[in-house]
Order: structure tokens, then sequence, then C-alpha cells
């Protein structure tokens, strides 16, 4: 009977939802990668270059661990073409990503259709896949929010004392892969203390939980110590201050600060190339100065700050979404691969702020008629509007790809609500509900 088990096993997996999903992907990967080329960016050299061992204390001030950590990994298999093994290896990883995404809408769905279609579209989501191909964070990104949610919705299924710490634990991971997951923190501490509030009974898992997260604050904190050591600048990376000297500069805002000298060397910058602005100013004073500068800016023009980061995002609402990164080759198969993702993704900025205030009022409706909180739609959905307010209030440009970590979340969020619809519509019941008890 055993042996006819596993005489048996071959068909249930090729019957399976999943093994079609990843059969498919696979076959549209493997395409996809075949028309792209090894792409190196701006930053890459600085990832390639890092020399810190955190061990000993040392740190870079534009570039956190994991990433580079990554290279050097890889680096042990050879270092003959790196950047080749580097994104064989990121594109593996996106492969297996596929099977966390799977395992999270078959768990927060009822309706199987719509589980196989939301991953199947994750799969196959060329703006996503694209930077596979790319030797820079997003890739690893993509994958560590997925990570993150896996790890959220299993919680929810089981709630554990070890989940808990987890969860919380592994923000510092990806802080220290992408310094802009910094939000991870402050929602998993809202997410600990809303639970601890709302369900008294766990109060034990919750207080696991905040506890992990105060060890990474500890972490962070204790890092930026270093990194002020090392590099005079008290946080995690001085890209941060980079990016926001072009910020202030463009609100106009720089005048309002606590340095005349400063002030007057972004005035005889003004008319430098956008994004050098700040690196070149940086190059003259010392980090923490300027962050002291660019924070005084911000509280001393409050309105105009946030009316510039308003008037962003109304200039951004006829912008595509989605950027692709990696070169492409100039075969045929190259020029009609970039004419489908051209032609299949292209979604406006402006459907995309829609999408972000719709569901937001469907989390309202979904907690009033449950009358109880709905855990995974308000999770994602503040991991999604953080990772926007991330890319709009700390970039100056790029935003398809500061955007890039929040994909997963909204094609789960899209099909989660079209999950809703179908049980308001009485197709079928939803075992939400019961999958996630309080």
């Amino acid at each position: 009977m055993q042996w006819m088990g596993w005489k048996n096993a071959p068909v249930k997996i090729i019957s399976g939802q999943l093994f079609w999903i990843l059969l498919i992907s696979g076959i549209v990967k493997w395409i996809y990668y075949s028309v792209l080329l090894t792409t190196a960016d701006t930053d890459t050299t600085s990832y390639l270059k890092y020399h810190a061992n955190i061990l000993k204390g040392e740190t870079d001030a534009l570039r956190t661990p994991v990433y580079p950590y990554f290279i050097k990994l890889i680096g042990l298999f050879g270092q003959q073409n790196l950047n080749d093994h580097v994104v064989a290896a990121q594109c593996v990883i996106s492969f297996l990503s596929i099977i966390l995404f799977y395992r999270i809408v078959h768990a927060a769905f009822k309706n199987r259709v719509l589980v196989f279609a939301a991953t199947l579209v994750y799969g196959v989501m060329l703006p996503v896949i694209n930077f596979d191909k790319l030797v820079l964070t997003e890739s690893l990104s993509v994958t560590c929010t997925l990570l993150f949610i896996y790890m959220l919705v299993r919680y929810l299924q089981n709630p554990g004392n070890l989940k808990a710490a987890l969860l919380s634990l592994f923000v510092l991971i990806t802080i220290m892969l992408r310094p802009s997951f910094i939000y991870l923190l402050p929602l998993v501490i809202v997410f600990w203390v809303l639970r601890l509030v709302i369900y008294r009974k766990d109060w034990k898992k919750c207080l696991y939980g905040l506890a992990a997260a105060v060890v990474v604050m500890i972490l962070i904190a204790g890092y930026s110590q270093l990194n002020e050591r090392n590099a005079g600048f008290n946080g995690v990376s001085v890209v941060s201050n980079n990016n926001q000297v072009d910020v202030i500069f463009r609100a106009g805002i720089y005048h309002y600060g606590n340095d005349p000298q400063v002030s007057a060397a972004m005035e005889s910058n003004s008319k430098l190339k956008p994004g050098t602005r700040g690196i070149n100013i940086m190059k003259k004073y010392a980090p923490d100065r300027m962050h002291r500068f660019i924070i005084t800016c911000i509280k001393n023009q409050p309105v105009a700050y946030t009316r510039y980061l308003f008037t962003k995002m109304i200039d951004l609402r006829s912008a595509n979404i989605f950027a692709m990164y990696a070169n492409f080759n100039s075969g045929p198969l190259a020029r009609q691969m970039d004419f489908i993702q051209k032609a299949v993704f292209h979604i406006n900025f402006i459907f995309l702020w829609w999408f972000v205030a719709l569901s937001f009022l469907l989390i309202i409706v979904e907690w009033i008629s449950w009358k109880q909180t709905p855990w995974l739609s308000l999770v994602l959905w503040l991991l999604i509007a953080a990772q926007i307010a991330v890319a709009i209030a700390g970039g100056y440009s790029e935003y398809q790809r500061l955007i890039l970590p929040a994909m997963p979340a909204l094609v789960i969020v899209l099909f989660y609500y079209i999950d809703r619809l179908w049980v308001v519509i009485g197709v079928e019941k939803s075992s939400l509900s019961l999958k996630f008890p309080s």
C-alpha cells in the first residue's frame, strides 16, 4: 500500500495547481531571461566593492551589509563572471518565491480559480522578473516582502510565541538588505499593539513580538552608532541624506534651515543635474550636519514640504508604475518581448492612487461588517501605503523602482478583494475567518 502511494505521487503532483503554475511561469521566465542581458546599474559597483566587516564593527556609509554579503556568498563559488552568477542566484530565488506566493493566497482565498490566477499573474509579471537580471537589491527585496507576508499569514493561521518573535526579527534582515524597509519596524509595532489591545488572551504572544521588535530597534540603533563612528552619520545609510537634499531643493525650502553656509552652497549648486546636487553637497559637509539641516528645513516649512510631495504625486499620475531596468539583447525575440511588456504592463500611477484609496475604504467596510479586524488586508494595505510614502518622500526619481517591493502585496490585495466580491455575490463562502483565528 505504501508503494502504491509513492506510485501515485507523480500523478498528484502533475494534477496539482502549483505544478502548472510553476511550469507556465518557468517557461515564461526562461524565455524572458533569454532576451535579457545581465545588467549593472550605477550603484552596482558600491555593492561589489563593499569591504566592511560587520563582525569587526565596520560599516559602509552607503550600503547595508545583506546584499554585499549575498554577493560575497555567491563569489565563494567563483569570482569569474560574478555578476552572471549573482543574477543566476536571483533568478532561482525569484522562481522559488512563486511557491511562497501560492501558499499565501492558498491560505487567504477560498476560490481556487483566484488562487491559480493570482499566483500566475505574479509568476509571469515581467516588470518584476526584469529586476532578476539586475545586480541590485530589488529582486531580493521582492522576495523578502513575500517572506514577510508569508510569516504574517502563518502567524494569523496559528499564533505562536516563536512565530511572533521571528516575524519581528525578520524586519532586521529586510532593513539591512534595503534601508527603505525601515517602515516595517513601526508597522510590526503597531500590529502587536493592536493585537494586544484587541485580543488580550494573546498577550504573551504579542509581548514576544514586541520584545523582538525592541531587540531590532536596539540593533538598528547600534548599527547607527557604528555608522556614526565610522562615517560621521547617525543613521542606517547616508543615501537618505543624498536624496533628501534634492527633495528639499525641489520643494524650495532650503533657505529655511539652520545653516546659512549649507543654504548658500545649495544655491550655488542649483544648476547642477538633479541627483548630483545631493552628492556634491554631501562631499563638502559632514553627514550629521546635513541631516540636521534637512530636518530643520522640513520642520520650518511643513506646509511647503507637504505641498511639494502632493504635487509630486499629481505629476506622476500619467506615468507608468512599471519600469524595465535590465537591458535587452538585439534579437527579434527581444523586440517582441519588449513590445508585449509595454503593451500588457502599462498602468498609470493615477490608478494606483485610486486603488490604494479604494482598498482603504474597503478595509473599513470589512471591519464594520465583520465586526472583527481584517488583519491580512490591513497589514498589506499599511505595507503598500508605507512603501509608496517612503518612495515619494524619500526619493527624487525612479519611483517605479522604489515601489517595486510592494508589487506582491498589491497583487494579493487586488485578488483578495475579487475574492471578497465572490463572497458578496454569494458564489461561495470564504473560509478566511476560519483559517485566520483570532
